[in-house]
């Protein structure tokens, strides 16, 4: 990874707001930006210099494992008060930032809130990215060929969660990117559903939602199931309509599309099929160092799909008191 381009990028926005510093919260960020993964503490970067301020858990770690030369400071209060003050005004991402945080900082300096443009900059992936991508979904659905096999009547949601979280170890994950969720019958009609100690029903939908994390980057997958037979039933149906779609929406995507394009797009086959009134979510998002990234596939969104990007394509349906279908896949341009 070409970590000291990516802290040029940073500089030069920096520049370009004549803002002569910034401080970087993020663990996401700060392993884009060195290499570090899991790391909590503060980067503060500027024209000169790239300082990392970690608590005394981390402080040997990093400096047995960084990436490339920067200053390594253990991190106390008062020294870090003291420090700030070289600097007349700073830039934070405002999203990174507790209050607590924002009154240390602003005790003495001025603080300049920005967005999270690195979030911007991590929208496209490069080839080493994209690597560790394609590893971790490849991963994704070695668990999920092993888990059709083994879905049957009476495990439940949570047994089920568990040999996930194995499976995806097994097969050389560093750990899932999120928990798993394991949703059965009348629970598949909740999108984010809490996996219990319900048994699986026999017919009904399985909502099986998992994702890998290889290296530090991440995989998302969704796959419905209809475990213990094959009888008919109307899910049956709205799984091949929403199968379709799937395939139709992949077809339309290419770069130079806005997210909110694509997700029309998606939502007029559904208005088609008028099953629009039981799709509850945005239509995708982007993955890579954290499994929700930009671009996002939603209504305003305006993120234009480039080469490089990494998103979900997952049309849903979920009808309360019944169940629901999602199908998610990954696309990588």
């Amino acid at each position: 990874m070409n970590y000291k381009k990516r802290i040029e990028r940073v500089r030069e926005l920096l520049d370009k707001k004549n803002i002569p510093v910034i401080l970087i919260k993020s663990p996401s960020n700060i392993f884009y930006l060195t290499g570090l993964l899991d790391i909590e503490g503060t980067l503060i970067v500027d024209p000169q210099n790239i300082i990392l301020f970690v608590s005394g858990i981390y402080y040997q770690e990093v400096v047995d494992i960084a990436h490339f030369k920067m200053e390594i400071v253990l991190h106390k209060k008062e020294e870090f008060g003291k420090f700030l003050k070289r600097y007349k005004k700073i830039g934070v991402v405002e999203t990174e930032i507790s209050l607590a945080y924002y009154n240390l900082v602003s005790h003495s300096n001025k603080v300049i809130p920005l967005k999270d443009f690195i979030k911007e900059i991590r929208m496209t992936k490069d080839e080493e990215e994209i690597t560790f991508i394609k590893k971790a979904l490849t991963i994704n659905k070695m668990v999920f060929n092993e888990i059709k096999n083994c879905v049957e009547e009476g495990l439940t949601e949570t047994m089920l969660s568990g040999h996930i979280h194995y499976l995806i170890r097994r097969y050389g994950g560093r750990r899932e990117a999120f928990e798993p969720i394991v949703a059965s019958g009348t629970h598949s009609a909740y999108p984010h559903h809490k996996n219990r100690n319900k048994k699986i029903e026999k017919g009904k939908p399985l909502i099986v939602d998992a994702g890998v994390d290889y290296n530090g980057y991440k995989s998302d997958l969704t796959r419905t199931f209809f475990p213990g037979g094959t009888q008919y039933n109307k899910f049956m149906d709205y799984f091949k309509i929403l199968k379709d779609i799937l395939e139709c929406v992949k077809e339309f995507i290419n770069t130079g599309k806005t997210g909110e394009e694509i997700y029309n797009y998606a939502l007029a086959l559904l208005k088609k099929r008028n099953i629009d009134r039981y799709f509850v979510h945005g239509l995708g998002h982007g993955v890579g160092i954290d499994v929700h990234e930009l671009p996002v596939l939603a209504p305003g969104s305006k993120d234009v799909i480039k080469d490089g990007c990494v998103f979900t394509v997952e049309p849903g349906i979920y009808i309360p008191g019944e169940g629901g279908i999602r199908l998610e896949e990954m696309v990588i341009l």
